[in-house]
């Protein structure tokens, strides 16, 4: 992937990923007292949608995203790709975790409904934090060796 369409597909990537991210935030932002039963199945097929996308997102970069093409121009970043795709780990794991929850939350769950919107939230500020660290290690990448002009 050559440098413009690498930036294009990381842009429409992020806006996908904050889109649905807005998507399960506007459903947490006030739980609601009564009427789960809706609610509930509404924020699992929500975090589900993002968790997929996630998913097929870091599979992306790891096998045809910037990850192969920034180790190619430069090794020297090779343990901060490493650390970022061991994240990819992680995040699937805190992922998992969080839908085995939702899956079993039932609508009188109060401290458990509060608990997992809290870790929700957790989720996604790691994955903004991800994201960012991402984008500012291609940006990096591309750019290091470009001569500034006076």
């Amino acid at each position: 992937m050559n440098p413009h369409d690498l930036a294009n597909w990381i842009r429409q990537e992020r806006a996908r990923v904050d889109e649905l991210s807005y998507l399960v935030r506007k459903h947490l932002a006030v739980p609601p007292p009564t009427g789960r039963a809706r609610w509930i199945p509404e924020v699992r097929e929500c975090f589900r949608r993002l968790s997929d996308h996630m998913r097929r997102h870091m599979a992306l970069e790891e096998s045809e995203g910037y990850m192969n093409e920034v180790r190619k121009l430069r090794p020297a970043l090779s343990r901060e790709l490493d650390r970022l795709q061991h994240e990819h780990g992680e995040l699937c794991r805190l992922m998992d975790h969080i839908q085995v929850g939702l899956d079993e939350m039932q609508p009188e769950d109060n401290l458990i409904v509060r608990s997992y919107c809290a870790q929700i939230g957790m989720l996604l500020s790691y994955v903004d934090r991800h994201e960012e660290e991402e984008q500012n290690l291609v940006v990096y990448a591309f750019s290091e060796d470009i001569p500034e002009q006076d």
